[in-house]
């Protein structure tokens, strides 16, 4: 985090403490309540403790032998080349029974 990213940070964390609306927080602070909404969305993810990863299929070439779906109780074990339709009316019904 840069030192700039910083401040902010510090700045939003205390305009989400303080309660008050962004506008009454930056009266006086020598900077407009709109930047500080812009910096909030933006830290938003980091100060939630999101963090992104990258996922990628080892092979794309071989489909999975067998797929298990499961939809409250019920458990559906699909092999390669399953009747697509029949799954969905499978669904249909069990989403019917929830």
């Amino acid at each position: 985090m840069t030192d700039n990213e910083a401040k902010w940070a510090a700045r939003v964390r205390a305009w989400r403490e303080s309660g008050v609306s962004a506008k009454a927080f930056a009266e006086g602070q020598g900077y407009e309540a709109s930047t500080l909404r812009f910096w909030s969305s933006k830290l938003k993810a980091p100060e939630a403790g999101v963090t992104l990863i990258e996922v990628a299929r080892a092979s794309v070439s071989e489909p999975p032998a067998e797929l298990v779906v499961e939809v409250g109780s019920a458990r559906l074990r699909l092999a390669t080349g399953f009747d697509r339709k029949l799954l969905r009316e499978v669904l249909d019904a069990l989403a019917g029974q929830t």
